[in-house]
């Protein structure tokens, strides 16, 4: 067939969602000419992929609720100009509802405010997916071709386009959506992971095992043999995964005991099959926070979250764009012109403030709400007018009038003040404390967190603050940090700390993961003593490696070791051959946010893409038949892997829709916008 050849490399949820988006458009053009499209996906789980693959062990959690996984535009989805019939795109409330109607299988049967496996997220991932494929693939002169490969390289054609190649595969293309997903990297010479892996290689029968996933061939029990002892790196959703598979996934349980409070307490009874002890840690020496009962996803059709979520007081689009005409410093990024803010000193004050707001009309009431904001009002204008020069100096002069505000009226308890420091170091900064301390303070943290946790998102003030405010204001936050939004020392400094409260105050797992964590933490199976800012060390001349805790004094051989957390994307030292081969092929480059001069640089790892996603090649020019979504764009554009979350104008469906509207006007200039469209029937 001639024509057109669109590729799609990477078969996962950004390629399932993808083919929603051509599913609705591609029925108005004229397609006499043909129209081609190859799918690659090299773990050959087409819709799901390898992170969310049907194929995952059944021990791994989503991070959201049912009724907040989507996996098509909707009626909020602001780019998409068509629709496909409601019927043909249900939420995964509905998906799974309906499988429980048709099977009477319990796996399907969820309460729209629970947590899903994951890998019932990738069976409907298929489903869809295999859905689009067979109505694309009814249209008339459109061929889809799937092939499980992985592709190694992209050239360019003398003839223009593009030549696709992927095993004994090669193929012409005259579009190429890059969508790969999660990577695995190299060691970086003389890094820490690279002396680790050496180590093992070099003495066995240690072992370092670099990448977690599939937890079933990486995490295996010839990998962590049974009565072994392992250290997990990390302490967020990967290592939470890898230790429930290392015990519930060995054949332990947990039994649920009596509680007073609102979190459940479980009990863990092992199987014998685990690891002898598992020693977890991280740089803050804590797990994640507990995600609260959602009770802002009130059905399983999404609808209505929109009326719950917070929309920000202070912390807002319009002080983003204060700030920067104010404070903001001259830098030209990709030959435009940028006034660059410090995330430290203009943004994360506003941070602390919008907590404290939140905080305070949950715990206090809505009704405070008008009060404090003129309470707070003079003392805003003045920080949007100038910034500060003190991170902590400016938080203490906004929060003021609040508290003088609240203790005027009477209303808040000592007890109930808000301690914006405690927040975000719950345990304190100790400099020398017994492991054992740090363990049942850790313990009893955890505790009072799933007791919040359990009281909801708009019940608990805690709770309600960290997820209006560090998740219902994610596109603020895209706004500050995207595409060089912050100066090249503030990205990385956002990076390295910042980032990280997002992850461990709103972005952990839910109450059912977590409690089951805690069990195993208070039976002695995951040993956390070891307190923050770990030393990984080889043992020399023994197979084994030592764990050091320079705050608690606590030391932990290990004889394996599991990176207990996501790679971070790096173009240079990934492992498959196609992002390394673009670099040499100067296709794509890396993306650098500059500093005052060249050393100063920031170089996250993620590829350089115009505000359209398409990659500057390496003499600056973009390319527009290519296009890269995802893990990939990381470092320029934040907020890439989420899940497609319905009625909620979700940036993730909204990008692919943009893709796709300039994709149909590149193949037709005669696009006929309609809001709604049948698919032929099957």
């Amino acid at each position: 067939m001639s024509g057109p050849h669109v590729v799609i490399v990477g078969g996962g949820p950004f390629c399932t969602y993808a083919l929603e988006r051509l599913a609705a458009l591609l029925p108005a053009l004229d397609l006499s000419s043909g129209l081609t499209l190859s799918i690659f996906e090299r773990t050959g789980h087409f819709g799901a992929g390898a992170t969310h693959s049907d194929a995952q062990v059944p021990t791994s959690y989503m991070n959201r609720v049912a009724s907040q996984i989507g996996f098509a535009a909707d009626e909020s989805s602001a780019d998409a100009p068509r629709l496909l019939p409601r019927e043909l795109r249900p939420t995964f409330t509905e998906w799974a509802d309906a499988k429980y109607q048709a099977t009477g299988d319990r796996r399907f049967l969820f309460h729209p405010v629970e947590v899903p496996p994951r890998y019932l997220h990738g069976e409907a991932l298929r489903e869809r997916f295999d859905g689009y494929v067979a109505w694309l693939r009814e249209l008339p002169n459109v061929t889809v071709d799937l092939h499980a490969a992985e592709v190694t390289d992209i050239a360019r054609e003398d003839s223009g386009g593009f030549r696709v190649h992927a095993g004994d595969v090669s193929l012409h293309a005259t579009h190429v959506l890059l969508v790969t997903g999660h990577s695995n990297n190299h060691p970086a010479p003389g890094s820490l992971e690279e002396t680790l892996a050496a180590h093992a290689h070099q003495t066995p029968p240690a072992r370092h095992v670099p990448f977690a996933y599939p937890l079933d061939a990486q995490v295996s029990e010839e990998t962590v043999p049974p009565g072994s002892t392992v250290g997990v790196l990390g302490m967020g959703l990967t290592a939470i995964d890898v230790l429930l598979h290392l015990t519930e996934g060995r054949g332990g349980t947990f039994v649920r005991e009596p509680s007073l409070g609102a979190a459940p307490v479980l009990r863990y009874l092992p199987s014998g099959r685990e690891p002898a002890a598992i020693v977890a840690v991280s740089p803050s020496g804590m797990f994640t926070t507990c995600r609260p009962y959602n009770a802002k996803a009130v059905d399983g059709s999404g609808r209505g979250h929109g009326a719950l979520q917070h929309t920000g007081v202070f912390l807002t689009s319009a002080a983003v764009d204060t700030l920067r005409e104010n404070v903001g410093q001259r830098c030209r990024v990709q030959g435009t012109e940028v006034r660059q803010l410090d995330f430290e000193r203009h943004v994360f004050p506003l941070v602390v403030l919008e907590m404290a707001y939140v905080y305070s009309t949950t715990l206090l009431g809505a009704h405070l709400g008008p009060t404090l904001r003129g309470a707070a009002e003079a003392r805003y204008r003045e920080f949007l007018r100038e910034g500060c020069l003190h991170r902590d100096d400016g938080i203490e002069a906004l929060l003021a009038p609040l508290q003088a505000c609240l203790d005027g009226l009477g209303e808040a308890r000592p007890a109930q003040r808000f301690d914006w420091r405690a927040w975000f170091h719950p345990l304190g900064e100790p400099t020398s404390i017994p492991g054992d301390v740090w363990r049942e303070q850790l313990i009893a943290f955890m505790r009072r967190d799933h007791e919040a946790a359990a009281k909801g998102n708009l019940r608990d003030p805690t709770k309600a603050a960290c997820d209006g405010v560090w998740r219902d204001l994610r596109a603020i936050y895209s706004q500050v940090v995207d595409f060089g939004g912050l100066t090249a020392a503030s990205h990385r400094r956002f990076v390295e700390v910042y980032w990280r409260y997002y992850i461990r105050m709103s972005n952990g797992a839910g109450l059912e993961a977590m409690s089951k964590v805690l069990a195993l933490v208070e039976a002695g199976r995951v040993d956390v003593s070891i307190g923050p800012r770990p030393i990984v060390e080889p043992l020399p001349g023994r197979p084994s490696f030592r764990i050091r805790g320079p705050v608690t004094g606590t030391r932990r051989d290990v004889g394996v070791l599991v990176e207990g957390k996501a790679h971070p994307f790096d173009a240079e030292r990934d492992m498959g051959p196609l992002y390394p081969n673009l670099l040499r092929r100067g296709l794509v480059r890396r993306w650098r946010n500059p500093g005052a001069v060249a050393s100063e640089d920031f170089i996250p790892g993620g590829l350089d893409v115009s505000t359209a996603f398409h990659p500057l090649q390496a003499d600056g020019r973009p390319e527009p038949r290519l296009t890269i979504l995802g893990a990939s764009i990381e470092g320029v554009a934040f907020f890439q892997l989420s899940a497609a979350r319905p009625q909620s104008n979700s940036s993730i469906l909204n990008t692919i829709a943009r893709w796709a509207n300039e994709l149909v006007e590149d193949l037709s200039s005669a696009l006929v916008v309609e809001r709604d469209v049948h698919v032929p029937p099957r």
